[in-house]
């Protein structure tokens, strides 16, 4: 019995039980005519569209036949197969392979000057070029929605050097998930690695400020719930002995948003709420907290430090040795920096997290253009490294372990 967790309204359903929709295709119809559009009330209302409205308007949905064939089933009006599943709670269109396999949610968290969508942005990228060779590994968008907004994304930022805009709040609009199919090689006897694993990642791109936001809560609570990894992107700009170091370089420091500490105490007041907690008290979600931009950060850097050289991958596994390095001196700075503040609190919190320093970019954007990147393009540094710790805690990657 296969069961998946909508990407959309984070509610579980078996695949079987799964409505599907009409794709209202002119083409196959037997007997009768082509369907046309009718009112999703149920849709309109999650997405917060009014009922009457023209985004209201999708092809009829009909429940599964008791002996539908694999992934594709004929509308009972037109007679047309369609291979769309519709989540019964909001009624979203479910990309035909994310019903296949299974997935893993990645809650993307942190204030607006963080950098969430460049960082998805160049990461997707990683995955598909650089990284993915390291690993033997493929990434592909899933679904029209994600393909049409990834290719947009990715073409403004590398081909039209544009940031992309600011997360908006839960409670300003309606924050579409990216929907990607990661394949990776299997692993263990020879017998056994012949094809691939492949799995669903959902990244979430959440305002950090919805955490303690009432209003915007009801969608993240059940976001955060089914989390099975969360990245925390904290911008090291935001913290106070940063600001003093870097305050001569003009028109670098953004506006002061939500505390770090504050974003990581709200996150795991939210999870224990959903009793994501060990026998300890603390949260069992691991959680990646990573300083971006430190490509800003390099001055105020120790000679030799892990931050400012990528990770190797070599073999194609993640570097336990590494990672620990990493982490290490990540404390270390924010001890400095914040007087460990961000740490404690984190310590205190979660049953599991590592700490990691990344730049998407590899520089700043071009002085007196903040919505552009680098002149000569994005230079990312360790963008990767959160996701691989994630997903080895699954199994999903090698790791090679310290010594």
């Amino acid at each position: 019995m296969t069961v998946i967790v909508c990407p959309y309204c984070f509610t579980s359903a078996r695949v079987a039980a799964l409505p599907y929709r009409c794709m209202m295709s002119h083409t196959g119809v037997r007997g009768g005519a082509p369907c046309v559009p009718v009112a999703d009330a149920r849709w309109a209302a999650f997405s917060g569209n009014p009922a009457t409205g023209g985004a209201a308007l999708r092809g009829p949905c009909f429940e599964a036949p008791r002996r539908a064939g694999r992934g594709r089933a004929p509308c009972p009006h037109c007679g047309v197969p369609t291979p769309t599943r519709v989540c019964r709670a909001c009624h979203a269109d479910l990309p035909s392979d994310y019903c296949d396999q299974g997935s893993r949610i990645i809650a993307l968290i942190g204030p607006k000057t963080a950098g969430k969508s460049t960082y998805v942005t160049v990461l997707a990228h990683e995955l598909r070029h650089r990284v993915g060779r390291a690993f033997g590994a493929s990434l592909s968008a899933m679904g029209g929605a994600t393909q049409s907004r990834y290719r947009l994304m990715e073409d403004a930022l590398y081909d039209r050097l544009l940031l992309p805009g600011p997360t908006q709040p839960a409670a300003m609009r309606f924050n579409d998930p990216l929907l990607f199919r990661l394949s990776l090689p299997r692993r263990g006897p020879a017998w056994f690695r012949r094809g691939s694993r492949h799995t669903a990642l959902v990244f979430f791109d959440a305002a950090g400020e919805d955490l303690a936001n009432q209003e915007a809560m009801d969608r993240f609570t059940a976001y955060l719930a089914a989390a099975d990894g969360v990245i925390l992107l904290v911008d090291p700009l935001q913290l106070r002995a940063v600001r003093d170091q870097l305050a001569d370089d003009d028109g670098l420091l953004p506006p002061i948003e939500t505390a770090p500490e504050q974003i990581a105490a709200d996150l795991a007041a939210q999870l224990r709420g959903h009793r994501r907690q060990g026998s300890k008290g603390k949260v069992s979600t691991p959680v990646a907290v990573a300083l971006s931009k430190s490509d800003v950060l390099r001055r105020l850097l120790p000679d030799g430090s892990p931050l400012t050289r990528p990770a190797a991958h070599t073999g194609g596994a993640v570097d336990g040795a590494d990672r620990a390095a990493v982490h290490e001196e990540v404390r270390a700075l924010l001890d400095e920096w914040d007087g460990g503040v961000l740490y404690r609190q984190l310590d205190r919190d979660f049953g599991r997290f590592s700490l990691f320093g990344l730049s998407a970019l590899g520089a700043a954007p071009p002085e007196g253009a903040p919505g552009d990147a680098p002149r000569a393009g994005p230079h990312p540094l360790r963008v990767e490294d959160p996701l691989l710790w994630l997903l080895g805690l699954r199994g999903l990657v090698p790791v090679r372990k310290r010594g």
